[in-house]
């Protein structure tokens, strides 16, 4: 072999050994290389599922829902309206202005008294033309009774003789509104004024029937010329 071609050979050689060398060490860097950290720009890993969210039961057992399904508000809303019609059906107490007066069913009265002042309330007993009631109040349109036996009964002003005629002339100590029925819930038809005499034509349970000058008959307390 000429010494030429044995310098090839040996340079091809030391060329191959270098290159096998390079290759090895690269291999070992790959190999002990730490895992390199995400960039910026990766996609980060989905996160775990919240534990609030539903599980699904094993077989036999009832879905537990998640605090985020449950209709809290709804069922407090719901609670309120149920509550109230209970709080808007409650009755208010019946409002009777007391007297004291025995009257007497008109003879042409055909009438009942009442459990309640209203005609459809259940029927007592029929007043009995002739006979006398004892009065213990009155309400806007009915006058209440109190029965033989005990019983409150309301009966319509028409089936008794309301008003006890009288003739008399009085000075009122006071104002006073002239009403067209003996009760406070009567429409005020006129005025009086205290000092001034008013001609009284008759007594109504806690009322005076008057007759005013212009003619106009009406009613005043009692306590207007006391």
């Amino acid at each position: 072999m000429t010494k030429g071609r044995r310098m090839r050979r040996v340079a091809a050689l030391a060329t191959a050994l270098a290159f096998g060398v390079c290759i090895q060490g690269l291999a070992i860097a790959l190999d002990e290389s730490p895992v390199p950290a995400s960039s910026p720009g990766a996609a980060a890993p989905p996160p775990p599922p919240p534990e609030s969210m539903s599980v699904v039961p094993a077989e036999g057992e009832s879905p537990v829902a998640s605090p985020a399904s449950t209709p809290k508000p709804k069922a407090q809303a719901s609670k309120l309206k149920s509550a109230a019609p209970a709080s808007a059906s409650a009755s208010t107490s019946l409002e009777v202005e007391a007297t004291e007066a025995k009257l007497k069913i008109k003879d042409t009265a055909d009438a009942w008294i009442y459990a309640k002042p209203s005609k459809s309330s259940k029927k007592i007993k029929r007043a009995e033309p002739g006979k006398f009631v004892n009065v213990t109040g009155s309400t806007r349109y009915y006058l209440q009774v109190q029965l033989k036996d005990g019983q409150t009964g309301y009966l319509t002003p028409s089936a008794v003789d309301l008003t006890k005629p009288t003739d008399k002339v009085f000075m009122l100590s006071k104002d006073a509104g002239v009403l067209d029925a003996p009760n406070k819930w009567a429409k005020k038809v006129a005025e009086v004024h205290q000092g001034h005499n008013v001609q009284v034509t008759g007594i109504a349970l806690n009322y005076l029937q008057i007759k005013m000058k212009s003619g106009l008959v009406g009613y005043i307390p009692m306590t207007a010329v006391q």
